[in-house]
């Protein structure tokens, strides 16, 4: 992973790509664009709930990723755990930029504005390569189902909030995982 600025450029773009698609190339006004890309809020509590349960399938999936993963014998997580320490450990900056935009910036790309254009399965493939540089092919096969079950969960309910709030504790979780480990 790069620093800051590069973060920040990536999630930049990944920001306004669908704003110039929606915009320049379907020729949309900005209320479409704005109704299509943030949908309605489903009030606070469907939300919040919605959020804590995306968080809950993605802990189970981490789970059961992790069992098959280590069933397989493939113990190269090491590589994630480096990344994350040599990132994040004196950096709290780029971990909140991370946990705020960098994750709001992927659930807006990958689920608001993929998914409803290239599927599930193109969407989570994309997001999967977008994570190919940890050099793990135990967080590849992670990053990919946990992407399916976050693909899955927008089609579903089409909230970016509940992905968003869902997306960011489970990233919480896993990065205090690495840092603390």
């Amino acid at each position: 992973m790069g620093g800051i600025i590069e973060m920040f450029a990536i999630d930049f773009v990944m920001l306004l790509l669908p704003l110039f698609f929606l915009r320049a190339v379907k020729g949309k006004e900005w209320g479409e664009i704005e109704k299509e890309l943030l949908g309605k809020y489903q009030g606070n509590k469907k939300e919040i709930v919605g959020a804590l349960a995306l968080f809950s399938a993605l802990l189970i999936g981490f789970v059961v990723m992790g069992s098959i993963i280590s069933f397989l014998g493939i113990n190269d997580l090491s590589k994630v755990q480096e990344v994350v320490v040599e990132t994040y450990s004196r950096n709290a900056p780029a971990l909140i930029f991370t946990l705020l935009i960098g994750v709001f910036a992927e659930e807006f790309f990958f689920r608001v504005f993929l998914v409803k254009r290239t599927g599930i399965l193109v969407s989570t493939i994309i997001f999967t390569f977008a994570h190919l540089g940890y050099g793990s092919a135990a967080e590849t096969i992670g990053v990919f189902f946990l992407g399916l079950i976050l693909s899955c969960w927008y089609k579903k309910k089409k909230s970016l909030f509940q992905n968003y709030f869902g997306h960011m504790l489970y990233n919480l979780f896993a990065i205090t995982i690495y840092l603390v480990g």
